[in-house]
């Protein structure tokens, strides 16, 4: 059987563009290497952080405020709860990039913000331990998606929809024309007039003659148990960003659990090939990370009650790959997501729907395209 799009890869943002592509009426088929929700891509980890102060650039805000209302739009559909909004702290010295890119992103899109000063957070705030010449920026929209439900959210509307999920199905060959794809995957051989592109950290791997500067690197998240847990539910504690020389580190309140998740975002480290990457956690994956709860977080303990790899594809600028082919505009690319793309799979999952079906789309992502590079 022929499909109309092919999307390879059932991921963050492969789930969504097959949802939004199935929406609108398109046969499609979706190829996944793993199951539904797993551990070894990039998704790992349960949640992930929304902020509309958006530090890297205001270019984003846009975006992710088209995803917030997406993602609201999904919980109202599946009647499941995605999004929680704790308000968020964007934390450091005045003119760090955080602080200061988040303010301006806020300022140039006219967002509801605070800038608070060190009194006030540990006032507001007393679980932080921060220098007095810390200051923040305070996003009240901010706050974690659970990471499992958004997936599960979006391949079962797909499915819903008519679109046929293929699970532990890997991809043997890729074969694009002007005329159309050629799919062959363990289960099969397949043919679509099109396909997107949603491999993550295997997009490389499958894509070689494009030679992408992608680099996938092994990223360890932490979780910590706080001394009295009352202290970091999600009503009195947010997710949080500071920077520090050692990187930007991030956290998380309660959820699910009586620990509070903690990590790195810096893009430092050697490159991995997804497929051999150690996958265990170990105890001295994440000292900076034990350094800062320690310095910073007097109410959490210092021992890792529990530890998971996710994997980073990082491009050389952070920012996405959304583009087209370079040889063939039937074959769209999703790609490069360094570590802070989650947030923007429903409006990515649309813009890569429209460039599938329209061969355009309204969002601006001219920041996105390949041959930046």
């Amino acid at each position: 059987m022929s499909y109309d799009v092919a999307v390879i890869g059932a991921g963050t943002m492969g789930s969504a563009a097959a949802y939004h592509l199935a929406k609108r009426g398109k046969r499609v088929i979706v190829f996944e290497k793993f199951h539904i929700v797993h551990d070894s891509g990039s998704h790992s980890g349960r949640t992930r952080i929304i902020r509309h102060a958006y530090f890297e650039s205001p270019d984003y805000v846009p975006l992710v405020l088209r995803a917030d209302k997406l993602w609201q739009e999904i919980e109202s559909i599946t009647g499941t709860r995605l999004l929680i909004r704790t308000g968020g702290l964007d934390m450091g010295l005045p003119e760090s990039t955080l602080v200061s890119g988040s303010i301006r992103a806020c300022k140039d899109h006219n967002l509801k913000y605070e800038v608070v000063d060190s009194n006030q957070i540990r006032k507001r705030w007393p679980q932080f331990k921060i220098p007095d010449t810390w200051i923040a920026c305070f996003d009240p929209q901010a706050g974690f998606l659970l990471v499992d439900r958004c997936i599960r959210s979006h391949v079962d509307l797909a499915e819903e929809a008519g679109a046929v999920i293929k699970p532990n199905d890997e991809i043997l060959s890729f074969q694009p024309d002007q005329n159309g794809v050629k799919v062959e995957t363990s289960s099969g051989k397949y043919q679509a007039d099109r396909a997107v592109f949603c491999a993550g950290s295997w997009t490389d791997h499958l894509l070689k003659e494009l030679k992408l500067p992608l680099v996938v690197k092994r990223k360890a998240l932490a979780w910590f148990r706080p001394k009295d847990p009352m202290q970091f539910t999600p009503e009195k504690f947010p997710v949080f960003l500071s920077e520090l020389p050692e990187g930007v580190l991030y956290g998380f309140p309660l959820h699910d659990s009586f620990t509070v998740k903690i990590a790195n975002h810096h893009t430092n480290g050697d490159a991995i090939d997804p497929d051999s990457v150690d996958r265990n956690f170990h105890e001295n994956d994440v000292p900076e990370v034990k350094t800062f709860v320690r310095n910073f977080l007097p109410g959490l303990t210092d021992e890792v009650q529990e530890g998971k790899i996710c994997l980073y594809t990082i491009t050389p600028d952070t920012d996405f790959i959304l583009d087209f082919h370079p040889s063939y505009r039937n074959v769209i690319l999703a790609a490069g997501f360094s570590g802070h793309g989650f947030k923007f799979a429903t409006v990515i999952g649309e813009i890569l729907a429209d460039l599938a079906v329209d061969g355009s789309t309204r969002h601006p992502i001219s920041r996105f395209r390949i041959d930046r590079f």
